[in-house]
């Protein structure tokens, strides 16, 4: 047990510290270790589900490493943290550059739509520009708008994330007009909230006629049911937008939010 909480810290010490050379030579060149030490930091409780992804993340990896981490345990980029989080949600909130992104979306597209304990997703993230994912990084207030490439980067993975609401009913694309968002990625995310509620409703009217060719039988009652799914109604926002501004509306038709 010393052993392996030694190895645990020192390998946790190495990406804080961003020694990534030594960490190449001395744990990620050996797989077998790495594999050991991953599922001993994954499942240490007061470390919280965090992984050696999340923190080779958190501490602004080289994507080779990245890359390496997960060739040798391609389940890490699923993994949630207490918080729900995954690698791709962590990226996400520090603003990571569209390359990282698409490296973790790439490796597990499931984690695009992944909600936290908040409702977020990584798009979410991206869209938002006033989150903060770390106690340390509250002094940081730089509010950068959201990042083009990093949107197209997570709807190139899963065009659904843009329908999500998270715990306070903001959609990614709500959020990144309050964050100052481009007007081309402000269009951008209006195309993908579109096209992923019609694919939504859909998938529904599919399931609906799936489900009224096969009706169940209550075999105790001898009667036929045809049942349909229940669905959830989504608040959908409509947009105007003029050569200067771009005007948010909600159902009512009242003025929401003027950019």
């Amino acid at each position: 047990m010393m052993f392996n909480s030694i190895y645990i810290y020192t390998s946790l010490q190495l990406i804080s510290s961003q020694d990534w050379e030594t960490f190449r030579s001395a744990i990620l060149s050996r797989p077998a270790l790495f594999r050991i030490l991953s599922n001993q930091v994954s499942s240490c409780s007061q470390l919280h589900g965090m992984t050696l992804l999340h923190a080779a993340v958190r501490y602004d990896s080289p994507l080779d490493v990245i890359v390496e981490m997960i060739r040798v345990c391609p389940d890490m980029p699923a993994a949630k943290d207490c918080l729900g989080r995954t690698p791709l949600h962590v990226a996400a909130g520090l603003k990571a550059s569209a390359s990282l992104l698409t490296i973790l979306a790439h490796a597990c597209p499931a984690a695009c739509i992944v909600q936290d304990v908040e409702g977020k997703t990584p798009l979410h993230f991206v869209c938002d520009s006033s989150c903060v994912l770390f106690e340390e990084d509250h002094h940081n207030d730089s509010n950068q708008p959201p990042d083009h490439e990093a949107v197209v980067a997570l709807l190139s993975y899963s065009i659904h994330a843009a329908t999500l609401e998270d715990d306070e009913e903001m959609s990614p694309l709500e959020h990144s007009i309050i964050s100052g968002a481009s007007l081309k990625t402000v269009k951008l995310l209006q195309s993908a909230t579109s096209k992923g509620t019609q694919l939504s409703h859909l998938r529904s009217l599919t399931a609906s006629t799936t489900s009224n060719l096969h009706p169940k039988v209550d075999f105790t009652s001898n009667s036929v049911s045809s049942e349909r799914p229940i669905k959830r109604c989504r608040r959908i926002s409509a947009y105007q937008e003029d050569s200067k501004r771009v005007v948010l509306f909600d159902d009512s038709r009242d003025i929401v939010v003027v950019c």
